[in-house]
């Protein structure tokens, strides 16, 4: 209309305020050019749109009423204002599962500095509770803000890379990575239990039994995870 130029992934011309031309993804949700033949946000194909529905609730950002597509699993809600989309926890947790199990065949997305955008605190659409800002998957890159409640905020963008990280295995190596904090934080708990039975230090050779203590437990460790090993083999 304006023939001004566009940068980014905005909802409206910034200059004249026209709606931009888009094709939305009906499996991540994200807006694409109507030329394209596959996601830009999710990399699948792209074919009819989602049916949206009027919504009452308000985006927390730009306060314009939602558009609300609704899953099998629960609503998700997004603004075309500034393509900001709040999903329900239940919605979430299917496109997430849905993801994953596409297996790692995906490269991994490019991250993103969180540093790049202002620090916001947004109410939450439904309970206007104060949302949580947190680095999904804490390794992903992506700051969403979270609702313990009712649900998740990403802003323009955010939700095909949160998708993306999940189908090149992020989660699993969260997981991975959480699991063995858990074992660490377990050894040194009985090691530092054990060590409170010892002499004090100042007493002859206790530094030995201190030594010796430490490799007796990771010696446990090794022949339980090499136990689990044997029966998962067995299995």
């Amino acid at each position: 209309m304006c023939l001004a130029a566009i940068s980014g992934e905005p909802r409206k011309c910034p200059s004249c305020g026209t709606a931009i031309a888009t094709l939305r993804c009906g499996g991540c949700f994200h807006m694409n050019l109507p030329t394209a033949a596959a996601c830009a946000g999710c990399g699948h194909a792209l074919g009819l749109e989602p049916i949206l529905e009027p919504d009452p609730l308000r985006c927390p950002d730009c306060k314009l009423n939602f558009h609300a597509f609704r899953g099998d699993s629960g609503l998700l809600r997004d603004c075309d204002g500034c393509g900001g989309q709040f999903v329900g926890h239940s919605m979430l947790k299917a496109l997430l599962e849905q993801r994953e199990a596409y297996g790692n065949a995906a490269p991994r997305p490019p991250r993103f500095n969180p540093l790049d955008n202002p620090v916001r605190y947004l109410p939450c659409p439904v309970c206007e509770d104060v949302m949580t800002r947190r680095n999904f998957g804490r390794s992903s890159g992506v700051i969403v803000d979270v609702c313990t409640v009712h649900g998740t905020w990403f802003d323009s963008g955010e939700l095909p890379r949160v998708l993306a990280f999940v189908e090149a295995g992020g989660l699993i190596q969260a997981r991975n990575r959480e699991l063995e904090e858990a074992r660490t934080r377990d050894r040194d708990a009985r090691v530092r239990s054990v060590e409170k039975t010892l002499e004090p230090l100042s007493a002859p050779g206790s530094f030995n039994r201190f030594t010796n203590t430490r490799r007796s437990v990771e010696l446990a460790e090794a022949g339980s995870a090499l136990l689990d090993f044997v029966n998962g083999l067995i299995r």
